[in-house]
């Protein structure tokens, strides 16, 4: 009975160690590079002012921007951003993280592009990485990702430096553990 109380309390304690590290490298975006297109995991502005700013930067080779999903808050902040509906592809049926890889990456193959820049905030982009690298075994793209950034005045701002943006961090601990063990249908997010 003792072995197992050990047992038990050194695997809780490695998981909680584990959460720890993962807690500190939610951030695993890296610098925008030339590619055929921009998609975007649609759920904070954000994403969407990075994304438009990438597409003014001329990172996107096609001049399109692929939106999951396209509702129309989100389509607004492009427009005032003068990025047309012709620059925007929408994926309707995102519903989540797992649903994003999955539908973008089909649509790049259907469209003949070969590179991606993701974009997605800061706190969501080790989860992101995550679907998207297991995604993309099917296809072989070259993916970049870059995060995004809620900014205050002009700065941008960590996520554990915004109480919300915070709580936002923390959600993303077991979101990580269930995407971990393939867990995509249960944790719609």
């Amino acid at each position: 009975m003792k072995k197992m109380i050990q047992l038990i309390i050194g695997v809780l304690g490695l998981w909680i160690l584990s959460s720890i590290v993962i807690l500190f490298n939610l951030d695993a975006g890296g610098e925008p590079k030339q590619s055929d297109v921009i998609i975007v995991a649609s759920g904070s502005p954000d994403r969407d002012f990075k994304a438009a700013e990438l597409f003014w930067r001329e990172y996107s080779n096609s001049g399109k921007i692929i939106v999951s999903p396209l509702i129309e808050p989100i389509r607004a902040i492009y427009l005032a951003n003068g990025i047309t509906s012709d620059h925007l592809i929408d994926d309707p049926y995102a519903s989540s993280t797992y649903t994003n890889a999955r539908n973008t990456l089909k649509m790049m193959d259907n469209l003949d592009y070969d590179s991606a820049i993701i974009v997605t905030a800061d706190y969501h982009m080790l989860r992101t990485k995550m679907i998207y690298e297991r995604q993309n075994r099917h296809y072989d793209f070259d993916l970049t990702y870059v995060s995004s950034y809620l900014e205050v005045d002009r700065e941008p701002v960590n996520w554990y430096e915004n109480k919300y943006r915070r709580r936002s961090g923390l959600k993303e601990v077991p979101y990580f553990w269930g995407y971990l063990v393939g867990l995509y249908h249960f944790i719609d997010r």
